[in-house]
């Protein structure tokens, strides 16, 4: 829910641990002895493909399909029983009584020529979900108010008490109880809600938090409104949503982690299903446990929203003795849903290879821009390796400079050659030659992502600037000087949340090598190459970039296309691309520039190693060649290059008919997108390690401050860096 979304950004809250207070006692006996099968039961296209889900008492399953206007329901095994059309411009939310009636309460948001919305209409209609009939339907309310608070009474979720009121938890944030004609029972204050659902006595159960950001679950008596028991959570233990069976009277929580069952006012908790077991969805939006415990999900899978039954198995106790089991690390700061993707990999792979199991280990995105190999899980992660132990593959970040020096990663060129299924031929060259380090390859590339410019192609021949492929940053600061000559009230760039740091970052950085001869152990900081570089920088502010920030909303767009030439993204998908274009009247994509003085480009990636201590190299080879297959590149590859060539070329033949379908202009991008990818030569983990980085980085940041001359910065700097080098 959006609701949820914006306010663990406000108050920053970092996932971390699984679900419960400090003080919970987490007992994982009963998940070790059951398993999750997925088995899709609907799906629908688009981001709003189903608006909501509920059960009946008799385990039938209710969906509303928001473009389709209908609702259907599906029996205890999945299969399609009977349907009802809705009809109209409605969006729809569901919820059965005890007398298993489904009530369906419809919203619509009318809006003026503006796009403002001027007007909200409800009408609560009542079917019988076996004989598909409308049984009963209020008249249609309607609400008056400005556009913001018609949104704050718009509302997210419905739940019915013994006497058929409606519970409605509304975008504002309130529970909201309402009768079958839609007036209003009573509004339930002091709290701010998250989720809520009720007990099987009425009582109201909310996920909420207060003034001061302090997030609790609480009980609610139904009819005064008075706490019978109240629970907090630090911050890393928050649920996302929760949901309440009111049978076996258990309320079960959704987490980073995964599902637990909780007591309610006691902290014992069992966990039922790791995150990674809910495989087939990137995103959870909401969930629903039945008296078995089977799972229902409704969530996205790409463009697609799909609801799943996650089907509770026993496991079978001699067949994992018989497995060999590997650990898989994951810590990804550049994709917060990268982990999401490779724990539904891993289920995939194990029921593939059935010999196998895998242990996953995974960090949420917990992400310091100027210290990312001081985070507390990277240091026990080197202290674990560096003993000899550690995870028997790594996957995304990690310091793979260092722990390829340390003899910590098995070199994979053997392997490669030695394995007759695994294929060079049917990868990308470019991505894998770009990992090697030292002409041997510690590193695959599983997926990667670009960093590009989008040129306001008007302003650039305005201006008579014409940058290529081969540009370098020097190019750069020259148009901001035509700018500048020309009195335009144009700048270069957009404004960034880290100016001075993003400039560092590519400019010095992509010519790290020129600086540092790593195999003497040389460095050429008190060079004029490096003081040219450093007032280079010192000199990208006026007219550069926008002084103020510019969104993706209407007035920013509006702003991008009068008076900023280039608007940098990174990405690995064709689709967002050319869906963020903000230029009407033509777009020209170019790679970030080269360096001044090599023609270094970098590519973000997604990158797996085999840590060369494992004792089990040959399954952790097998999952990795399983993450460069076909399908599963293919999978990776809605929002990332693939690094698997017939992956890539389903994935741009999709998008093409995407173009095709809804009547865009896209081919010259794909060919401007294929020449930039074939510009790469190098990948950014191979880069200048991050202890290093950061040590220069304070000496220029004390330069960009005024604080010493470009020739004293540069010997301060030559001198740390060969200390640093000859340690």
């Amino acid at each position: 829910m959006k609701r949820i979304i914006l306010f663990f950004m406000v108050i920053s809250i970092i996932f971390t641990t699984a679900c419960g207070t400090n003080t919970a006692t987490i007992t994982d006996k009963e998940q070790e002895q059951f398993t999750y099968e997925a088995k899709e039961i609907y799906s629908a296209n688009g981001g709003k493909g189903i608006s909501s889900i509920a059960m009946g008492s008799n385990g039938e399953l209710a969906v509303y399909n928001y473009y389709e206007k209908k609702i259907y329901i599906f029996d205890k095994a999945g299969a399609r029983t009977g349907e009802a059309e809705v009809g109209e411009s409605w969006d729809g939310l569901l919820s059965f009584d005890k007398d298993n009636k489904l009530y369906v309460l419809l919203q619509y948001l009318e809006k003026n020529e503006n796009k403002e919305n001027i007007l909200l209409k409800r009408q609560l209609r009542i079917y019988d979900p076996q004989s598909n009939t409308l049984k009963e339907q209020s008249g249609i309310v309607e609400i008056k108010g400005d556009s913001k608070y018609l949104i704050g009474e718009t509302i997210d979720k419905i739940v019915i008490d013994s006497k058929g009121n409606i519970y409605c938890l509304k975008v504002s944030e309130e529970v909201e109880v309402l009768d079958t004609k839609l007036k209003n029972v009573a509004t339930i204050q002091g709290r701010k809600f998250l989720d809520a659902d009720i007990d099987e006595e009425d009582n109201i159960v909310g996920l909420c938090y207060d003034a001061s950001s302090e997030a609790y679950i609480e009980k609610v008596s139904g009819r005064e409104h008075k706490s019978i028991w109240k629970k907090s959570y630090s911050q890393s233990d928050i649920p996302e949503s929760i949901y309440y069976n009111i049978k076996n009277k258990t309320l079960y929580e959704l987490t980073s982690q995964g599902i637990a069952s909780c007591d309610g006012e006691e902290n014992a908790k069992t966990n039922i299903a790791k995150r990674e077991q809910l495989e087939g969805l990137d995103s959870i939006l909401c969930f629903i446990v039945d008296e078995e415990e089977n799972i229902y999900a409704r969530g996205k899978s790409g463009s697609t929203q799909k609801v799943l039954k996650l089907i509770k198995t026993e496991n079978n106790e001699e067949s994992i003795e018989d497995k060999k089991e590997i650990v898989v690390y994951s810590y990804y700061p550049l994709d917060s849903n990268a982990s999401k993707y490779i724990a539904n990999i891993i289920k995939k792979f194990e029921k593939q290879c059935s010999n196998i199991s895998v242990r996953f280990v995974s960090h949420e995105q917990l992400y310091d821009v100027n210290n990312l190999s001081n985070l507390p899980y990277i240091k026990l992660l080197n202290t674990e390796l560096m003993a000899g132990k550690g995870p028997d593959i790594l996957c995304g970040y990690y310091p793979v400079r260092e722990y390829i020096d340390s003899g910590i990663l098995e070199e994979l060129d053997e392997m490669l050659e030695n394995d007759s299924k695994f294929d060079t031929k049917d990868y990308y060259a470019i991505p894998i030659e770009g990992s090697k380090y030292k002409n041997n390859l510690y590193i695959l590339p599983v997926f990667y992502s670009v960093n590009f410019y989008m040129g306001n192609e008007k302003l650039l021949k305005e201006l008579e600037a014409n940058p290529s492929i081969h540009w370098r940053w020097g190019d750069l600061h020259k148009i901001k000087e035509k700018i500048k000559n020309g009195n335009k009230n144009y700048y270069v760039l957009r404004k960034y949340d880290y100016d001075e740091y993003f400039w560092f970052e590519n400019i010095i950085r992509c010519d790290i090598d020129y600086y540092i001869d790593w195999d003497d152990k040389k460095a050429s900081f008190d060079t004029k190459e490096f003081m040219d570089a450093l007032k280079l920088l010192k000199s990208i502010k006026n007219k550069f970039m926008y002084p103020e920030h510019t969104g993706s909303d209407e007035k920013g767009l509006d702003t991008a296309r009068k008076n900023i030439l280039f608007s940098a993204i990174s990405t690995g998908s064709y689709h967002w691309i050319n869906i963020s274009n903000p230029y009407d009247e033509g777009m020209r994509l170019l790679p970030w520039p080269w360096g001044e003085y090599t023609d270094t480009r970098t590519f973000d990636a997604y990158n797996v190693s085999i840590n060369s201590r494992s004792q089990n190299k040959e399954e952790a080879w097998e999952f990795v060649k399983y993450l460069l297959s076909e399908d599963i590149q293919f999978y990776l590859s809605e929002n990332n290059f693939a690094v698997n060539r017939k992956a890539d070329e389903r994935r741009v033949a999709a998008f093409a008919e995407e173009l095709e379908k809804y009547n865009l202009l896209g081919d010259d991008n794909i060919e401007a997108i294929n020449d930039i990818k074939n510009s790469l030569n190098k990948n950014a983990a191979l880069g200048v390690p991050d202890e290093l980085f950061n040590t220069i980085w304070e000496e220029v940041k004390a330069y960009l401050c005024g604080s010493g001359s470009a020739e004293e910065t540069a010997k301060v700097i030559q001198n740390k860096v060969e200390l640093y080098l000859n340690e």
